[in-house]
């Protein structure tokens, strides 16, 4: 469920930027849960 809640903020984020005048926008999408698994935090693994 949580990915269609995500599909339907981004619609409702592209619709909003398409209702304004001022066109200069830029939407960035990442996959933020792939980009931290790829990062060690070794301070986390501190007993």
């Amino acid at each position: 469920m949580q990915g269609f809640f995500n599909i339907r903020k981004s619609v409702n984020v592209i619709h909003h930027i398409n209702k304004l005048k001022n066109k200069n926008h830029m939407i960035i999408s990442i996959d933020a849960e792939k980009a931290f698994d790829k990062i060690q935090h070794p301070f986390m693994i501190k007993n």
